[in-house]
């Protein structure tokens, strides 16, 4: 101790101990500190827990979601000018489809309503803040306008990647994430992010149509039932475990699904894209089974930042018999620790 501080410039007249320098502009920082605050963009992720270096992770409680119904996000749906549908009693839903985009991977042109759009949810928790959560599918050429808007805003990224392999014209996929009291703050920030792109405007909910495949056949090889969302099958299960992202628990079915989408191209075949939703024990089992199945892996990434436990999205492609696929599908379904989305477990 004696020797730190003699190196330190102790004892030496006229020089101070470092301790007492230390002291000093630890003291002139905390009186700069409300005014270095004031400056910059007002984050619209107003949440104490983004200043800290441990971001919740000391777990001071849980921050639980509360149900809501569709008229509480009626000001959302003003901003935005689009009306979404409820997943459930605890989440909002909006997609907005790149019909602007004709996008072809393999040459197999890919209906919007397969992934390619902005999908976003609303959270509404029990200490009066919202979330929002979902990404944006962006081109090259409009990313990093995208991205500069969204911090404008205060609107964060948490992941950017691609959902398909080969395919034209370039598309990114941006992870988005803000937390607020104002959920108008979200949406203006979001609307201005859309405005940036050539998202068309929205056009509601897309009309269920008859869909070329054998959706029974499918339904049992995957153990549940699925739905028709336009000229798109999907399939959704949800993990198990309770999630939390940062503090905050997520509903079931938010943020951490396994998406099956099916788009028939004639003759029973199908195109599958979607993701899994797997933790790093179960990977290894999940690309094993999809090759087994002829299911190409096409990216495996993450999409939040401070998600308990940690998870990683599998996204993953497929040409064949839709029976067939839906077979190699549930292989890679039964590693993963999840159950279908209408069920409660």
């Amino acid at each position: 101790m004696t020797g730190d501080r003699a190196q330190n410039g102790a004892g030496t007249p006229g020089l101070p101990p470092r301790t007492t320098t230390s002291r000093r502009l630890v003291l002139a920082t905390a009186a700069l500190a409300p005014l270095l605050a004031g400056t910059g963009t007002a984050w619209a992720h107003d949440d104490g827990c983004r200043r800290t270096t441990d971001p919740c992770h000391g777990r001071r409680g849980l921050i639980h979601p509360v149900n809501t119904r569709e008229t509480d996000w009626q000001g959302v749906i003003d901003v935005l000018q689009h009306r979404g549908r409820m997943g459930g009693e605890q989440v909002y839903r909006m997609g907005f489809l790149r019909h602007d985009l004709r996008v072809k991977s393999y040459g197999h042109s890919l209906i919007p309503s397969l992934g390619v759009g902005s999908f976003i949810s609303f959270v509404r928790y029990e200490d009066g803040r919202t979330m929002l959560m979902g990404d944006m599918a962006v081109t090259e050429d409009e990313m990093q306008h995208v991205i500069d808007v969204l911090d404008e805003h205060g609107l964060g990224q948490t992941a950017i990647h691609k959902h398909l392999l080969s395919h034209e014209p370039a598309v990114w996929w941006m992870h988005v994430h803000g937390l607020h009291h104002d959920e108008l703050v979200l949406a203006r920030g979001l609307r201005k992010a859309l405005d940036v792109t050539g998202t068309p405007p929205a056009t509601g909910l897309p009309e269920s149509a008859d869909v070329d495949l054998d959706t029974s056949s499918i339904d049992e090889a995957l153990g549940t039932k699925g739905g028709t969302e336009g000229e798109i099958y999907k399939v959704t299960f949800a993990r198990r475990e309770t999630i939390v992202d940062h503090d905050r628990v997520l509903p079931r079915m938010t943020g951490a699904t396994t998406a099956i989408s099916f788009q028939p191209i004639g003759g029973g075949r199908a195109i599958v894209n979607g993701d899994f939703v797997i933790t790093g024990e179960e990977m290894q089992h999940v690309i094993r089974a999809l090759r087994q199945g002829g299911i190409d892996i096409v990216s495996i990434h993450s999409h939040m930042l401070f998600e308990e436990p940690r998870l990683f999205f599998l996204h993953f492609w497929g040409v064949d018999d839709g029976v067939r696929l839906a077979r190699g599908l549930r292989a890679a379904v039964d590693c993963t620790n999840v159950s279908p989305a209408g069920s409660s477990e």
